[in-house]
């Protein structure tokens, strides 16, 4: 566990970093563009973000449990993926070209497209890569590789808002970073694995159709999360969608700590998945109670201290958008405990219920979109990305909790947390009236996180176990 959680720290740390030098260069853009250009310019990157419906397809999970079995031929099968997944990324920018084409958006857009689509051409094959480092917990090698591309791309986002450049202009540092990226992981990667680079026509068809289940759920995951930009840009205006980017950009900063988790989590599952189901509940309880200590710290001072914050930020201009951070950055917590239900799903090979559950998120967000963002524009947005993240977290959890051998399931932490989040927005809302919001919003933290550490170990009754405990074990009640 020593290691799995070197490499979460490591990825936790890499991703933090990638998400502040980000906002620094979307805060830079912002300050360039018009409202308009700027919702252009991110519903670009909204619609790539969609393509890993084209160009991940689930097949990495499954392509992991190959490379950690030591009978086969993992430098073969490694090489054939990345050689699969080149493929998929060529295919994924065609799509996205076409589709904005077809869409019928204008001159900008499609220019802009056809720069920015790059990103999907090196960054498909680099995220192959990962496979050489999740198999051996060699995690902090991609941390530092996207680290070193996002300097780069951070540095030539400045070049070219200071020569005036336009949305189109500002697509050319992202496409850097990426072979940046590329780039540096080849080597690293070669002294893990020896690739051998071929088509293997019959080992993809077998990945492709294994994967089939985790690849349409996977596709409709991302229509929900990306697809609210694109319903905004034709219901509404291209403002909407600069200021529905703004409050996204909080999701990215969030984002990370569930991937970050659930990444080296997945392989420890896998290994100890069905031999040794005392070590695979215990990994369970711990990801979950970990999850419940980052959503807790950060839904809280986004509860009450959103407006300052954006504005601070963005600048009064998109003050606008404080409503639907909140939201946002709620619901974004909440899927936290989704994104690493699926890992375990994967992991006890019952994601073919994965399709099912995640269409029924994408019609109930699709279906409430409709109705609501013509009169209620993006804040109606973020309201039904929030019911369809609990939706689909309660569905995926049920589905676990069917599994034998699994409970108890350890949610504890989960149950908790409208308290402890309820007590701290509090706590930060009355500090407010006396210090400055920034000190009131550490208040608030450390207010939820000690309560839920009293609640999780002692319960409603005692105050106990401040004495010498680690705030972030997990607590012993919980444990196998």
């Amino acid at each position: 566990m020593g290691r799995v959680l070197a490499n979460v720290g490591a990825l936790l740390g890499g991703r933090l970093l990638l998400a502040i030098l980000g906002w620094i260069g979307t805060l830079i853009i912002a300050a360039h563009l018009s409202e308009a250009q700027f919702g252009k310019f991110s519903l670009v990157f909204s619609i790539l973000g969609m393509l890993s419906i084209v160009t991940d397809m689930g097949i990495g999970r499954l392509a992991l449990a190959g490379v950690m079995d030591p009978t086969r031929d993992r430098g073969a099968l490694a090489g054939t993926y990345v050689v699969l997944r080149t493929c998929l990324g060529f295919l994924g920018y065609l799509v996205a070209v076409g589709f904005v084409v077809v869409a019928g958006y204008d001159a900008d857009i499609i220019r802009t497209t056809l720069i920015a689509g790059l990103v999907v051409v090196f960054a498909t094959p680099s995220n192959a890569y990962n496979l050489a480092f999740q198999a051996t917990m060699s995690m902090p090698r991609i941390a530092y590789t996207e680290v070193i591309g996002q300097l780069a791309r951070l540095a030539l986002t400045i070049i070219v808002v200071l020569q005036g450049g336009g949305i189109a202009l500002l697509a050319i540092p992202a496409v850097v970073a990426e072979v940046v990226i590329l780039v540096l992981k080849v080597p690293s990667a070669h002294r893990i694995f020896r690739f051998g680079y071929r088509i293997d026509r019959r080992l993809w068809w077998r990945l492709l159709r294994e994967a089939a289940p985790i690849s349409v759920g996977t596709a409709m995951v991302t229509m929900y999360f990306r697809i609210d930009s694109i319903m905004l840009s034709k219901l509404d205006t291209f403002d909407s969608v600069g200021m529905y980017a703004v409050a996204y950009k909080f999701v990215d900063l969030t984002h990370f700590v569930a991937t970050s988790l659930s990444l080296p989590f997945l392989t420890l599952l896998v290994a100890s998945w069905p031999g040794d189901m005392v070590r695979f509940r215990a990994t369970v309880r711990r990801g979950v109670h970990f999850l419940a200590v980052a959503a807790v710290i950060i839904v809280v001072p986004a509860v009450v201290f959103a407006k300052p914050l954006v504005t601070t930020l963005f600048r009064e201009k998109y003050s606008d958008a404080s409503t639907a951070t909140a939201i946002l950055i709620t619901a974004e917590c909440i899927g936290f405990f989704a994104t690493f239900a699926f890992a375990i799903l994967v992991a006890t090979q019952n994601h073919r219920s994965y399709p099912i559950i995640a269409g029924a998120g994408l019609a109930l967000n699709v279906a409430l979109n409709l109705a609501t963002i013509p009169r209620w524009s993006f804040e109606a947005a973020a309201v039904n990305t929030l019911l369809t993240e609990a939706l689909v977290g309660t569905l995926i959890w049920r589905v676990i909790a069917k599994v034998p051998g699994m409970r108890p399931l350890g949610l504890r932490s989960v149950a908790r947390a409208p308290i402890v989040v309820a007590a701290g927005s509090a706590t930060g809302w009355l500090a407010w009236h006396v210090v400055p919001w920034p000190v009131a919003a550490a208040l608030s933290m450390a207010t939820a996180l000690v309560l839920l550490h009293v609640l999780s170990v002692t319960g409603p009754g005692g105050l106990r176990s401040l004495r010498g405990s680690d705030i972030l074990s997990v607590p012993t009640s919980e444990r196998v």
